[in-house]
């Protein structure tokens, strides 16, 4: 039996490994170590880890790597320093076969490099995407720590190859939070939970941008201006705790508009599908939106480069491109456009556990040396 170890920090990666973990659990010749850390053992957003145990799922370890709540760069790199020790002693007493990591979050960027300096194979799902800001430094160092690559689309293969990987060790799966959402059981009271009405709203979800922190505050201030000119209906989900995130949350809880701290999967993906179009810079507005035709209004850097499908409209942090974009979102509601997603057909949960059933696991794939 495989072992395949995982750490999960955040609504965003859980959604990703929710669907692969699924199968797992279902497969007589595979096994997972969970380990959970970060905003999901933060009450402030959400304590998420009770989401994860109702989703059925067993947690092997804890790592609180958030002690520190400074708002800043070095808060960052100090959490990530936590998460990057404390999960070695979870490698070295479960002695896994695999490390399944991902995307471009701080703790399965830890265990990437663990992984690497202690000969355990790792495999990176969407590696090879172009995102801007931290997150993509992040996302190519990931890449350079493993040993399997799960892109998502063509375009993120082609610059794996690029990066000086080896072809026969990438892969084009598609995006498992794609499965995730597709696999959402449709909840039709999910509007009256939360005072809603039907397709009379958008929701907000706007992060941080690190290398811009100290501009957050006007950059919030800009868009809660555009929504307010708009005359539009807002849900807002506060945003993550990247380093300017104190700033935006000031401005959103005292701008009398409804907010939640955190939602899980099963609420987020509801309200998105019936919502008028997501505003704000979430890699949800370019990954899963144009699964249910829903639009977005993409603003600032923090996509920056990121294939898009055609539900997207991209402005910058400009009170004027966000009202128009929101008028654009309207219109596109209302003709019902239809658009293909570019990341994935809600079956690439199974293709990453038929892959990882056949791949070599021996020490003669973890010395790395780069293509050209």
């Amino acid at each position: 039996m495989k072992k395949i170890f995982i750490i999960t920090e955040r609504r965003a990666d859980y959604s990703r490994f929710k669907p692969i973990m699924n199968l797992i659990k279902k497969d007589h010749y595979l096994d997972y170590i969970l380990v959970v850390t970060g905003a999901h053992l933060r009450k402030e957003m959400g304590y998420t880890k009770d989401e994860i145990l109702r989703d059925g799922f067993k947690i092997d370890y804890e790592i609180d790597m958030f002690k520190d709540d400074s708002d800043s760069g070095g808060a960052m790199v100090r959490s990530f320093s936590r998460v990057a020790e404390k999960v070695t002693f979870c490698l070295e007493e479960c002695s896994p076969d695999l490390i399944l990591a991902g995307f471009d979050i701080g703790a399965n960027l830890a265990v990437t490099i663990a992984g690497a300096h202690m000969n355990i194979p790792v495999a990176h799902i969407q590696g090879g995407e172009v995102t801007g800001t931290i997150d993509e430094s992040i996302r190519h160092a990931m890449t350079k720590f493993s040993h399997y690559h799960f892109a998502s689309n063509e375009d993120a293969l082609n610059r794996l190859v690029k990066l000086g990987e080896v072809r026969e060790r990438i892969f084009n799966v598609g995006c498992p939070s794609i499965d995730a959402i597709l696999d959402t059981p449709d909840n039709p009271d999910i509007l009256n939970k939360y005072n809603l009405s039907k397709d009379n709203y958008f929701i907000l979800l706007q992060h941080p941008v690190t290398s811009e922190m100290e501009k957050s505050k006007h950059q919030i201030q800009t868009t809660l201006s555009a929504i307010d000119k708009s005359k539009i209906n807002v849900l807002i989900i506060l945003p993550n705790n990247d380093a300017g995130f104190s700033e935006i949350i000031k401005e959103l809880k005292n701008s009398k508009i409804n907010y939640v701290e955190s939602l899980g999967i099963s609420d987020y993906i509801n309200l998105l599908k019936r919502s008028s179009g997501l505003i704000g810079n979430s890699s949800s507005g370019i990954h899963e939106t144009s699964t249910f035709n829903i639009p977005t209004v993409n603003i600032g850097s923090r996509q920056t480069g990121r294939l898009r499908p055609k539900n997207v409209f991209d402005v910058d942090h400009n009170e004027e491109q966000i009202v128009l974009a929101i008028n654009k979102c309207i219109e596109f509601k209302r003709n019902k456009i239809k658009v293909k997603n570019p990341y994935g057909d809600g079956k690439s949960a199974s293709r990453i556990i038929e892959i990882i059933k056949k791949i070599d696991l021996s020490n003669k794939i973890i010395q790395k040396t780069i293509t050209y």
